[in-house]
C-alpha cells in the first residue's frame, strides 16, 4: 500500500519528504512485526542483537565497547541489556584477567540454544517479506546502504 494511503495524505511537497516519511513509517511497521516475534522467546530485538553478536565471536568473549559498536540500534543501553541477559542465564560477564578495566561478555550454552530456537523460527518471520522478489530485496537493501553513504 502506498504511504499516502497508509497515512491518509494526498501528496508530499517533494519525493525526498515522501521518502523520509515512508522510511519512518516502515521502521515502525517493522518494529511492530519484530516485537511479537521475539516476545515468544521472552526477548527484545536489542537482546537478540546482543546474543547474535556474542554468538558470532563464540567461544571468545566480547567487551562492552565492541558490543555497542556492532549493535543495530546504537542507542541501546548495553549494560542494561547484558544485565537482563545474565538474569535469564543467556550470558556471563567477567573482568578480563589482562586488563581489569575491561569487562568480557560470553554467551552461555543456554543462550546458544535459545538462538537456535529463534533461527529455526526465522523462516516464518521472513515469509512476511516475500511480497518482494529476491532481486527486489537485494535492490532495496542496496539502496538503503547507498542512502547511508
Amino acid at each position: 500500500m502506498r504511504i499516502e494511503d497508509e497515512i491518509n495524505q494526498k501528496d508530499f511537497k517533494d519525493d525526498y519528504r515522501r521518502l523520509l516519511v515512508n522510511l519512518l513509517f516502515t521502521n515502525n511497521w517493522l518494529n511492530q512485526q519484530l516485537a511479537p516475534f521475539f516476545k515468544e522467546f521472552d526477548l527484545t530485538l536489542q537482546q537478540h542483537n546482543v546474543l547474535s553478536i556474542l554468538r558470532g565471536q563464540h567461544p571468545d568473549p566480547v567487551c562492552f565497547g565492541e558490543i555497542q559498536e556492532r549493535m543495530v540500534d546504537r542507542n541501546s543501553n548495553v549494560t542494561r541489556l547484558v544485565d537482563k541477559l545474565i538474569e535469564k542465564g543467556y550470558v556471563t560477564r567477567c573482568i578480563c584477567a589482562e586488563n581489569r578495566r575491561m569487562i568480557e561478555v560470553r554467551v552461555t550454552p543456554e543462550g546458544l540454544s535459545l538462538l537456535q530456537q529463534v533461527d529455526d523460527k526465522f523462516p516464518e518471520l521472513y515469509r512476511r517479506f516475500h511480497n518482494l522478489t529476491q532481486e527486489e530485496a537485494v535492490l532495496v537493501s542496496n539502496l538503503l546502504d547507498k542512502l547511508r553513504e
